[in-house]
Order: C-alpha cells, then sequence, then structure tokens
C-alpha cells in the first residue's frame, strides 16, 4: 500500500521512478542529522540542567554542536544544490515565470522548451540542464544568479516580460547536441570533415535563427499576432 502511494506521489505525466536517487537519500540523512542535533541540545537542556559542564554533558555538546554538523554540512549543501536543479523548484520559486513553465509543461507545446521536456531530455531538470554552463563554475554561477532572481521575486523588483541577462549562447545547446547522432547528420551543423560547424561554435550562426524559441510566451504571440 505505501509503495503503490509512494510510486503514485512521484508519478509524472504516466512516468513512475523508483525511490532511491542520491537526492532522496541526502534529504532523509539531512532530516535524521538535524533530528539527532536538536535531540543532543534537548538531552543536554532536560538532563544536565544546570550541570552543563558535566563529562557526559560535554559530550552531548560536542555530537550536537561539532561532530553531527559537520556531517550535516555536505549533506545539506548536496541537498539544496541537488534540488534546486529541479523545474519544479523553479516553477515554485519564480511565480512571474509561470507562463513559461506552463508552456514547456504542457502537451501541446510547440517551443523548444516543451520539446525538451516532453521528450525527458533531462527529466526533471529541464530548465536547470539548459540554462546552466559547464562544469562547478557554471552550476555556482547559475545558483548566483538564481540567488539575484529569488531576491527580485521577493521585492516585487523585477521587470515584466522577463528577459534573459544575455542572449542565449549556443554553447548550451551544443554541451548536449554536440557529437548526438541525428545532429550530426544535418549538413548545416557540420563543416567538411563531420566537425560541428565553426559559425555555431563562435555563435556567429545562432540555433535559434533556424529553430522555433525556447519558449512560447502566451501574451507576447498574442501581440505580435494583433501586431502582424
Amino acid at each position: 500500500m505505501f509503495s503503490e502511494a509512494w510510486h503514485q506521489m512521484r508519478g509524472v505525466q504516466g512516468v513512475f521512478l523508483e525511490w532511491g536517487s542520491a537526492l532522496e537519500w541526502n534529504v532523509v540523512f539531512t532530516f535524521v542529522l538535524c533530528v539527532m542535533i536538536l535531540s543532543c541540545i534537548g538531552l543536554s537542556r532536560l538532563i544536565y540542567r544546570g550541570r552543563q559542564t558535566e563529562g557526559n554533558a560535554l559530550w552531548l555538546h560536542l555530537l550536537g554542536l561539532c561532530i553531527f554538523p559537520l556531517f550535516l554540512l555536505p549533506f545539506a549543501n548536496f541537498t539544496i544544490f541537488e534540488y534546486s536543479k529541479q523545474e519544479r523548484f523553479c516553477a515554485s520559486c519564480h511565480p512571474s515565470m509561470d507562463p513559461y513553465v506552463n508552456d514547456m509543461t504542457g502537451a501541446d507545446g510547440t517551443s523548444l522548451a516543451a520539446t525538451h521536456y516532453q521528450d525527458r531530455f533531462a527529466p526533471g531538470e529541464e530548465c536547470y540542464t539548459c540554462h546552466a554552463n559547464y562544469g562547478v563554475h557554471g552550476t555556482f554561477t547559475a545558483k548566483v544568479l538564481g540567488l539575484n532572481d529569488a531576491w527580485r521575486e521577493l521585492t516585487g523588483t523585477y521587470t515584466e516580460p522577463i528577459k534573459m541577462r544575455q542572449p542565449f549562447p549556443n554553447v548550451l545547446c551544443l554541451k548536449c547536441h554536440n557529437g548526438a547522432r541525428k545532429f550530426m547528420k544535418e549538413d548545416s551543423h557540420t563543416d567538411p570533415g563531420g566537425v560541428v560547424a565553426k559559425d555555431l561554435l563562435t555563435d556567429k550562426t545562432k540555433c535559434s535563427e533556424c529553430h522555433v524559441p525556447g519558449h512560447l510566451h502566451p501574451e507576447r504571440a498574442k501581440t505580435a499576432l494583433n501586431a502582424g
């Protein structure tokens, strides 16, 4: 019964996943460590009230204030970093992005974001995968910019329509598509010798020039239609 309920809770549009990812285990470990820390502090106050310098009390202090927090730090940081990559996190943190998220998750969506989401190119991490650059530096930069976005959302200092800080670089597409069989079969993607076209690598030719927009914002589409 519990297993069935858990699978239903984790099911996404008919896709059911088994429990046990690194993120899920880290959530559990983080919670357990927090409980252990609070338990040590609570036991110290209840059992050793007025006797905080006794030997056993000092052991509780060492566990609750030093050892367990040292273990908590890596588990909690990993949990936060991994969870904040999830599409559901981006959608919950930035309500002003709802039109873009709705376009991406809509079954009839035709934008690139919708295609990547519906075809499960990066299950659960579509926003992060497409908008964060390579490696640790890319992750760190994405987190810093995300904090800035969250602050603007909290203070209401953002402007609409939402715009990217800079044009979407081809490298964010190529980090997944470079070398992919379907991508490399397209003549416009390659130079003689079967290598990725230099114009794509240098952004002289933008991916968005040939492909549909990354997102199709309903209000923008309506405005463009009326203007035409």
